[in-house]
This record gives C-alpha cells, sequence and structure tokens, in this order.
C-alpha cells in the first residue's frame, strides 16, 4: 500500500537526503530526491507529490519561501519541514504558512518514521473521501454552488471561456467568489494539471507588489537576501490570477501590460529574459471604466483584459441561492470544524433569506461556521442567530411588498379616464413609462455599462439597445457629472 505513497526530499545535505532514502524506501515509500528548490520544483511539477521533507535552509532560496509557493500550487501536498537547533524560531512561521509538520535536526529516524506513518493516514484519508463522494473532489466544484438563474448562466459561461485560451475579466463585489470562478475556468482548461497562482493585488502593499509579480534577484533591494521567483514565473504554463486588478499602481500597469503583450518580463534587479506561457484572469469589484475617466486605471489594459468579462450578482440578487449555499457550508463545517452534523431550523433559514448579506457569500459562510460552533444542538434555532442579522431592515423586501401597490395607484386614475372615453392602446402608453425609470436607473448603476445592464435586467442586449433607441435614453441624461 506505501508505494502509492510519493514522498519528496529537499535537503542540500547528501547525508540527510541518504538516510531518509534508505530507511523509507525499505518501508515501501517512493523517494524522490532534490539539493536545491529548482530540483525540487522540477520534481513537483513532474510528479504528484504527497509528503514534502523541506530543509528551511536551500542553498538557492529559503525553504519557506519554497514551502509557500509549492502549497500554492498544490495545496493538499503535507510539507515537513528540517529545520536546525538554531532555527527553531522559524517553526513557527512555518507552521502558520501551512507546514503539516517539522523535524528538528539531529533527529531520530524513528520520529521521520512515525511522521510519515502519520502522514500517510491523512492522505489515505484524503482519497478515501474522494472516492465516496463518487468523484475527486477539486478546486473547479467546491464553492460554485447555487441554482439561480444567474449562477446557471454563470455556468455556461465558463463552459464557454475555458475551452479557450481567452484573457477572462470577472465582475462583481467582494465576497461573491470571484476567485471560484477563476479557479474554476481554469480546472475546466487545458491548463488543469499546470499550476495556478493567485495574486491579490490590494492586499500587498504597493512598494512590495511588483517584488511579488516579477520577483527579485539576490541584493536588488534592501532586504532581498536570495533570489525569488515572482508569481509570473510560477504561473508559467498555468493560469495567473490577478484579484483586485484595480487597485494595481498604475506604473506596474504599464509592466504588467508589456507582459502580456510580449510574453516575456525581467526580475527586478534582474538583466534576464525570461519567458512566459500563462492564461491571465483578473478580477476587481471596482469600476474601471470610471478608474480610467479618472486616470487611475489605463485604457489599453483594460482593453487587454475585457477580452471575455463574466458578472456574479451579489447574494442578495440571488437569493434562492441562499438555501443551496447554507446547506454547502453545512456539511464542509462538519469536517472544517470537526463538529457534529448541524441543521437549520425553517424559520432560521427565513431569516438567512430576509437579511441583505452585503459580506456576500463569505459572510454567509462565516456566519454558518460560528452558528455550528454555537450551537450545542443538532438544531440550529432562530434565536441564536446574531441580532445584527436578524433585526436589520431587509431593504429589498419592504420596497418588493409595497411596489405594486405604488404602481396600483399611480395608474388608477388613468385607467379610468381610458375607459370613460374608450381609449384604445393602453398598454402601448403604460408599459415605456414603467419601462423608461427601470431602464434609466440601471444604466445609471452600472455607468451605461450595457452588457452587465441587460444581464440584471434579464434580457438580451440588442433588445436593451433596441429599448434604449425606443425609449429616446441618451447616456448624457443618465450620467452625473
Amino acid at each position: 500500500m506505501n508505494d502509492s505513497i510519493q514522498i519528496l526530499v529537499v535537503d542540500d545535505e547528501q547525508s540527510i537526503r541518504w538516510v531518509l532514502d534508505q530507511t523509507l524506501s525499505r518501508l515501501g515509500y517512493s523517494l524522490h530526491l532534490a539539493e536545491t528548490a529548482d530540483e525540487a520544483e522540477k520534481i513537483l511539477q513532474q510528479v504528484s507529490i504527497d509528503i514534502a521533507f523541506i530543509d528551511i535552509n536551500l542553498p538557492d532560496q529559503s525553504g519557506l519561501s519554497f514551502m509557500e509557493n509549492a502549497l500554492m500550487q498544490f495545496p493538499s501536498l503535507l510539507a515537513i519541514v528540517i529545520t536546525g537547533q538554531s532555527t527553531m524560531y522559524n517553526t513557527v512561521s512555518a507552521m502558520k504558512i501551512g507546514a503539516y509538520d517539522y523535524l528538528a535536526k539531529p533527529f531520530d529516524i524513528e520520529d521521520a518514521e512515525s511522521l510519515v506513518l502519520k502522514a500517510s493516514e491523512v492522505v489515505f484519508s484524503n482519497r478515501s473521501m474522494k472516492k465516496t463522494n463518487g468523484i475527486a473532489k477539486s478546486e473547479k466544484s467546491e464553492l460554485l454552488v447555487g441554482k439561480s438563474k444567474a449562477m446557471h448562466s454563470l455556468y455556461k459561461a465558463i463552459g464557454r471561456v475555458a475551452a479557450s485560451d481567452l484573457t477572462v475579466l470577472i465582475l462583481g463585489e467582494s465576497g461573491t467568489g470571484k476567485e471560484l470562478i477563476a479557479r474554476s475556468i481554469h480546472q475546466h482548461s487545458v491548463r488543469a494539471h499546470q499550476p495556478f497562482i493567485a495574486l491579490n493585488c490590494a492586499a500587498i502593499p504597493s512598494e512590495l507588489l511588483e517584488s511579488e509579480l516579477f520577483g527579485h534577484e539576490k541584493g536588488a533591494f534592501t532586504g532581498a537576501a536570495e533570489r525569488k521567483k515572482g508569481k509570473l514565473e510560477l504561473a508559467d504554463s498555468g493560469t495567473l490570477f490577478l484579484d483586485e486588478i484595480g487597485d494595481m499602481p498604475l506604473k506596474l500597469q504599464s509592466k504588467l501590460l508589456r507582459v502580456l503583450q510580449e510574453k516575456s518580463f525581467e526580475r527586478v534587479g534582474g538583466h534576464e529574459i525570461i519567458m512566459t506561457d500563462m492564461r491571465v484572469i483578473a478580477a476587481t469589484h471596482r469600476n474601471l471604466e470610471k478608474l480610467i475617466e479618472e486616470g487611475l486605471f489605463r485604457a489599453d489594459l483594460y482593453y487587454r483584459l475585457n477580452v471575455f468579462s463574466t458578472y456574479i450578482p451579489p447574494l442578495r440578487e440571488r437569493r434562492e441561492d441562499i438555501p443551496v449555499l447554507a446547506e454547502h457550508f453545512l456539511r464542509k463545517g462538519e469536517n472544517e470544524l470537526a463538529v457534529c452534523s448541524k441543521r437549520l431550523a425553517p424559520d432560521s433559514l427565513k431569516e438567512l433569506q430576509r437579511y441583505h448579506w452585503p459580506g456576500n457569500v463569505r459572510e454567509l459562510e462565516n456566519v454558518i461556521k460560528s452558528l455550528m460552533i454555537t450551537n450545542v444542538t443538532e438544531i440550529i434555532t432562530p434565536d441564536t442567530i446574531p441580532r445584527n442579522i436578524t433585526e436589520r431592515v431587509p431593504f429589498i423586501e419592504e420596497e418588493e411588498l409595497h411596489l405594486e401597490d405604488l404602481v396600483y395607484n399611480k395608474i388608477k386614475p388613468l385607467v379610468s379616464t381610458y375607459i370613460q372615453q374608450e381609449g384604445t392602446e393602453l398598454m402601448d402608453v403604460i408599459m415605456p413609462q414603467l419601462e423608461r425609470p427601470l431602464l434609466r436607473l440601471t444604466l445609471e448603476e452600472t455607468r451605461w455599462n450595457q452588457n452587465r445592464s441587460s444581464k440584471i435586467l434579464g434580457i438580451n442586449r440588442n433588445t436593451l439597445r433596441k429599448k434604449i433607441e425606443s425609449l429616446g435614453l441618451q447616456k448624457s441624461e443618465t450620467l452625473e457629472t
């Protein structure tokens, strides 16, 4: 059974590699040995590694840096850090990054064997769980949950664009799941077995963002103690996801545009031309067209990124997805939080559906996790739901309750007059007056993005264009100056 476990050992000490190779090979494990991070990275790209022993001090880069990049590309990898007594303080950093465990030098070989046995149980447990679920779970479907019309349209869009190599721009509010859409596109593409590298442009200080994206050479700036590969290099042959692209500084935007045009770049402080073959998917919650008008985003970069765009509506606009998402997060939480099975009482679900979810799907997941921990019983009752959810006025629902009455009262005199005067074609008189404010408001809110407006309204873009013309709507009327 052990021969199905693939183990990587990355250590510049030949004696360490030899001892682990001899010992673990005898136990039936398949060993792969590397002296440097570069050698190890090649192995990771060629072999499906389950467990990796990584020395904290490698000759070509930090073992922690290598491990962090490896875990980004291969989240299921179980990394065991090998550390010397003099660098034990790094153990805390390693565990924060995501190390499975650590091994302190000098170590007893029995300790290494024990760690591998324990890690192997995790590997086999994960594989067994995947088989029980019918298919090996992958990132492509884990959180893309929903049955609304909007989500079905999104699934179709992913299916259309995944098979191509087009650059994709994903639009939507924070917390709607833009990265999950990007991962789904990647996993359904021909690059599915290559790295998916994500970079949040808003989460990294602008002075460090260039180094994160392009990498740097040793001595390129103060603190650059060693060469570091950037996200562009790590994403070669795979997919680079640039989240919150609207927050990228202008100077870096021009450098990124050059990479997209020339398919090559240089590390910070370097002169070597590095060729890259990657697919780029970008996402933002900001209005890029408005940023262009304000001089904060390059128009040429926008057109380069906006080859294929898709929009994910906020959760408040697809409330029918809330029960499905809530159930999904309950089942997911059982494994992540190690708690017993929970379910929502019907009244609890109603409370969740009434709330307008400013934090979208991310906020819903966090609320479900909190409820699973705070509820000791199987049934999650309404009294345990946070007060900010149950006591906040649902701004959409109340409007929906009164809109029909308002329209009824407004048009009643007009209908009576038409009947008395035996008028005709009443629909032709009333419908434009109902459609015009609806279309004007939608176009104003989207700053006349007709593609997005047509999706929100649920009509064809050509239909929207014809209605704009027939209703006499003009851009100058709706856009604020």
